[in-house]
């Protein structure tokens, strides 16, 4: 069965990474978050984008953590490409959309142990109760994949 499947995809988020995804986690950030991409310089906290040696600065509040995701799926290949889906709760389903719808044209960066994994561009407003995080390998995706349950699990008991 194709992940996409899963939540009958209507954004597809692709990672463009060339190097591990975990490595010196920040403690600043949640094991899972999203922020939007900062427009002005100095308003936020600068972030490396993973596998591109870029960085971006995010701004500092957080739009989606691990209390708004309500599971994660195991991994799987998509594609080529090692993968999980992170279903929302239906709060986080609805923050997803109003985020969206007031913020087209403006980049959200998908944040896990503080490094930007990927920042796609908003470009209509997005109805989904999840979406998909690929990796490179299958390592990285098991890694990253029990990471974020393990967070999304201590938000749902209150740790």
């Amino acid at each position: 069965m194709r992940l996409t499947g899963v939540f009958g995809l209507v954004f597809l988020l692709v990672m463009f990474l060339a190097g591990p995804a975990i490595s010196q986690a920040n403690p600043d950030f949640a094991p899972i978050e999203i922020r939007l991409v900062a427009q002005k310089a100095g308003s936020g906290s600068r972030l490396v984008v993973e596998g591109s040696g870029q960085t971006l600065e995010v701004e500092p509040r957080t739009l989606l953590g691990p209390a708004d995701f309500t599971s994660v799926g195991h991994v799987e290949w998509v594609e080529g490409k090692p993968g999980f889906n992170v279903a929302l709760t239906p709060a986080g389903a609805q923050k997803y959309e109003r985020i969206s719808t007031e913020n087209v044209g403006r980049t959200l960066a998908i944040i896990a142990d503080g490094k930007i994994l990927m920042a796609p561009k908003i470009l209509d407003p997005v109805r989904a109760q999840g979406f998909l995080l690929t990796v490179n390998t299958e390592a990285e995706a098991t890694q990253l994949a029990e990471k974020i349950r393990q967070a999304v699990n201590r938000s749902k008991t209150g740790g």
